[in-house]
Formats: C-alpha cells, sequence, structure tokens
C-alpha cells in the first residue's frame, strides 16, 4: 500500500489530461449524489490521506481515485436506503420531554421538486444536442436507465465496435458542449 508521501508523489504526477479524466469519470458519480464533481474528487483524495483507502502499490493513482468515487456514490446509495433506522432524541413534547423522532435522510419536498427539474433538464439538454444521431441517444438514454454494455448492444443491435465509436463520438460532442461539466 502507499505512504502518505507516496500518494502525495503520485497525485503531483497527475497530468492535465489525467485531471481532465478524474473530474469527467467523477461527474457521473457526483450526478448520483447532491455534490460537486470537485467535492467528490476531494473526498476521495482525503479518504486516501487519512487511510480510509488504502491505494495498492500496482494500481495508477487515477484508477484508485475513480474506483475511490464511484465506492464513496454506492455507500451513499446504500446508506440512503438505510435512512430512518436512526433515533433523535433532539425534539422535545409539549411537556419538555424528550420525544424519540426516527432520522430521516430523505430529502425534503422541495429538494426533490428542484432535483427532478435539474434531471429533467440535463436530458433535454442531452436530447437537443443528440437529436440527429439517434443511436448515441439511445445509448444515452440506455445508461440513464442503468442498462449494462451487453444488454444495450443487444437493444440496439450494435457490434462493439459501433458500440465503442457511439460513446467516443457521445464523449467527444459533450465534451464540446459542455467544456467544463455540467455546472451552470
Amino acid at each position: 500500500m502507499l505512504d502518505l508521501e507516496e500518494i502525495r508523489s503520485a497525485l503531483d504526477g497527475l497530468t492535465q489530461i489525467d485531471l481532465v479524466r478524474l473530474r469527467r469519470a467523477g461527474s457521473k458519480f457526483a450526478l448520483a449524489l447532491d455534490c460537486t464533481v470537485d467535492d467528490l474528487i476531494s473526498e476521495a483524495v482525503c479518504s486516501a490521506y487519512s487511510g480510509g483507502r488504502e491505494c495498492r502499490r500496482d494500481l495508477p493513482i487515477l484508477v484508485f481515485l475513480i474506483g475511490a468515487m464511484r465506492s464513496i456514490a454506492w455507500n451513499a446509495k446504500v446508506s440512503s436506503r438505510k435512512a430512518g433506522k436512526e433515533i433523535s432524541l433532539d425534539a422535545t413534547g409539549t411537556d419538555g420531554r424528550p420525544l424519540v423522532v426516527l432520522k430521516s435522510n430523505v430529502p425534503d419536498a422541495e429538494t426533490l421538486i428542484l432535483r427532478a427539474e435539474d434531471v429533467a433538464l440535463r436530458i433535454a439538454a442531452l436530447e437537443d444536442l443528440f437529436a440527429a444521431d439517434e443511436p448515441a441517444l439511445l445509448v444515452i438514454m440506455a445508461d440513464l436507465d442503468e442498462l449494462s454494455k451487453e444488454e444495450i448492444m443487444a437493444m440496439n443491435e450494435m457490434s462493439e465496435t459501433t458500440y465503442n465509436s457511439t460513446r467516443t463520438r457521445i464523449r467527444r460532442k459533450m465534451e464540446r458542449r459542455f467544456p467544463n461539466g455540467w455546472a451552470a
């Protein structure tokens, strides 16, 4: 496992293109969370520094950080399912006695509405961007439905070469249209 100094050295050795790749990968995971790409990258780096996640010596730091971000996103998704299982004694009744209230990480109605609007706007932007490229739009929509590569290829009757070419087209077009990610 890499020690703290080796992690620092590996991070300092990241090239500009590595940082772009890291942000691109992080944007996918940050979309599922309620945070920015930079917050997610910072969390992954902090987990490496703190020893919460250990990087093997044979693993490139870029691959490690992308895996850490994926893991953070997955853990957040799993923990959100467990919401409401903890209790809080912060609330008091009218008589001043503590009330046992289930804690919930479930967002309030306003947050849910804002998230739904944001997702709808992002999907509309993608539909506009790829309106003339049906195969790309089909791959994007299948991705949003969390279908596997094999399912997407079978559903759209694509060869692996066609699938990879479509992915490359999507990536390049999105990089041109959204050079700084989804940030407004």
